[in-house]
């Protein structure tokens, strides 16, 4: 297996954390393993969570196009339209909103994430020891 670029960076740093003498250096590194960890965590939740508000989207996309499909067969004269029906739209229109806004700040709390790792391996890269 092809070690990937993270991986080489975590090696690196797990092996500097554990010969590096300057407290401050040893400091640093401890914060950028814990926030490299935290950063699969993370992406795994992530990911996991993604999935399962995909889904959540889908079944409401599905619900509000039968419900819109009645509404116009109504409008159309066709077919009865109940006002409950009326009620699901807005109520479904609503729900997809809050899962849509959800899913944005679930990928923009990864963002964040990596963003915070670059910062940590940012400043030891940078510093010196």
């Amino acid at each position: 297996m092809v070690p990937t670029e993270e991986a080489i960076l975590h090696k690196l740093m797990h092996d500097r954390f554990h010969t590096a003498k300057s407290s401050g250096e040893r400091a640093i590194l401890s914060v950028a393993l814990q926030a490299f960890l935290e950063l699969q965590r993370r992406r795994q939740e992530t990911s996991e969570r993604v999935r399962e508000l995909s889904r959540q989207i889908q079944s409401s996309e599905r619900q509000m196009a039968l419900v819109s499909q009645r509404i116009d067969k109504w409008a159309r004269g066709l077919g009865a339209c109940s006002e409950s029906d009326m009620r699901l739209v807005a109520v479904l229109g609503d729900t997809l909103a809050a899962q849509e806004t959800r899913l944005r700040n679930t990928k923009q709390e990864l963002v964040d994430a990596e963003q915070r790792m670059v910062h940590v391996v940012g400043l030891w890269a940078t510093s010196r020891f």
